[in-house]
């Protein structure tokens, strides 16, 4: 069986390109079925095979931000279609309830899969976690800055220390993260007199955060779906690392180098003495 979970993370952040399209062009045909969430993949696995799981509270949750998603999606090709392009853009903003519902859904659909059965879907999970990444790390040290730091500040940081992205807080409180890639964002829109606001303004407040258990593969899969080079690592709340492409790179690198040593090793010492 394919692993829905990862399947519906990839197609449901596609929707975000899709409704743009429409915005610009119009070019979606099907609009009708764009509300109904019982046709996509996801939908038909829930209210289908699925439905063996709807004691679990994470279940629930995931088909409640599951049809969200869809009615916020339907709410955005109606603006659009009804010449209402100012608002439908404004759904797909940062803060837009389009972007929200799509972040819940993501956060949602992985802490269901958490809970369903290694059994009951392949590559789910796998064994490698996000807590070997962090322990492979030569220097696992999370730089932070209090979020009224100027965002100048916060780049020279960067810069200083060879790094993508910075934790921001404020009384020991997380925030988010800053990262230059966002950063480059904020320029592109409002121009470098942003340099000299608070970095607190230019968060990105639809940050994924993962835990230590989270597989390797959904990592790469919520990076590459959403464009993200930096996941931050929350354990019980707390900050406990930050991973970026390179490390889940170097990590899947670095694991399929031991399979075919583990291979070389097995061919030597089956087929070695009979050479």
């Amino acid at each position: 069986m394919k692993n829905v979970f990862n399947n519906a993370i990839e197609s449901h952040t596609k929707w975000k390109i899709t409704l743009d399209n429409h915005i610009d062009k119009g070019i979606i045909e099907n609009t009708k079925d764009v509300g109904n969430c019982h046709i996509c993949e996801l939908g038909k696995w829930i209210y289908g095979e699925g439905t063996k799981y709807n004691q679990l509270p994470s279940f629930e949750l995931m088909c409640a931000t599951h049809e969200q998603f869809h009615r916020v999606a339907a709410e955005v090709i109606f603006y659009s279609n009804t010449n209402n392009k100012g608002k439908a853009r404004s759904l797909m903003t940062a803060s837009g309830a389009f972007s929200q519902s799509s972040v819940k859904l993501i956060k949602a659909l992985m802490d269901c899969s958490k809970e369903i059965p290694d059994s009951a879907m392949d590559g789910i999970r796998n064994k490698r976690k996000v807590q070997d990444v962090l322990k492979a790390k030569e220097n696992n040290k999370v730089f932070s800055v209090e979020g009224n730091r100027l965002i100048s500040d916060a780049i020279r940081i960067m810069v200083n220390n060879n790094i993508g992205s910075l934790a921001v807080q404020s009384n020991d409180e997380h925030l988010g993260i800053f990262t230059e890639r966002g950063c480059f964002q904020h320029i592109a829109n409002r121009g470098s007199m942003i340099l000299g606001l608070p970095i607190s303004e230019v968060l990105d407040i639809n940050t994924i955060y993962v835990d230590p258990h989270d597989s390797i593969e959904q990592c790469m899969i919520l990076m590459t779906s959403t464009h993200t080079r930096h996941l931050p690592v929350m354990d019980d709340g707390k900050l406990v690392g930050m991973i970026s492409i390179g490390d889940v790179i170097k990590q899947v690198v670095s694991d399929d180098e031991d399979k075919i040593s583990q291979l070389d090793a097995y061919v030597y010492n089956s087929y070695g003495s009979q050479s």
